[in-house]
């Protein structure tokens, strides 16, 4: 599954997948699974059904952020003690890889150590910024963002039994908004990693859990 420059990994080329997440949890659906990666969460809306047009900006089928474009820092995040904080800076004059997932699914965070060992050994001094585009408990604590202190609670836990050295950080995710994180991105799977070069560009995307090889990054 390696990434070149000018496509998307894991196996989805221009297959149309719906770009929304689920936020209650992995969702995988019989529509064109079998050219999908089992390991990649798919995403519909709540209880199962997919967003309409009009609820995610008039387009369902979102392309994904392109290879060659800046990718928005604006997104709201929340560091592992549910402080607001900045993606611009944590990306700003940094080659890094962003690192979208999902706390609800092991696989997805069992790639972050994963990921970090390769990037320690050949990433050839890349930043590393993963972030959970998901809350815990959303529905029962009155949507995404009254959820950020718990889904912070888990990010410490995660990063305590798993090691790693990186902050994590939250993006509370309404995935029937215009502005939620997995529209704006056109996020079509979890994990997805995103390459930025030192400038902000799209270098390369990633999507799914990658068998990293030496000169991926």
């Amino acid at each position: 599954m390696k990434s070149k420059a000018t496509t998307v990994s894991g196996g989805l080329g221009k297959r149309r997948v719906v770009s929304a997440l689920c936020t209650a949890g992995p969702a995988l659906f019989a529509l064109g699974l079998l050219a999908i990666p089992v390991s990649v969460v798919l995403a519909d809306g709540k209880d199962g059904t997919f967003p309409s047009a009009e609820q995610v900006g008039g387009e369902v089928f979102i392309k994904p952020m392109a290879v060659g474009t800046k990718m928005p820092t604006d997104i709201e995040i929340y560091d592992s003690n549910a402080k607001k904080a900045d993606l611009g800076s944590l990306v700003a004059g940094k080659r890094t890889l962003v690192v979208f997932f999902i706390s609800a699914v092991p696989v997805s965070v069992e790639q972050l150590k994963k990921t970090e060992v390769f990037v320690d050994k050949y990433g050839r001094g890349a930043n590393v910024v993963f972030i959970n585009a998901d809350t815990m408990g959303t529905h029962l604590m009155g949507g995404p963002t009254q959820a950020i202190p718990s889904t912070a609670a888990t990010m410490r836990l995660i990063k305590k039994e798993h090691n790693l050295k990186r902050d994590m950080y939250v993006a509370p995710n309404d995935v029937l908004s215009p502005k939620g994180v997995s529209t704006r991105l056109g996020i079509r799977g979890l994990p997805t990693n995103f390459l930025l070069s030192a400038n902000g560009t799209i270098e390369k995307v990633f999507v799914g859990p990658q068998d990293w090889k030496k000169g991926d990054i």
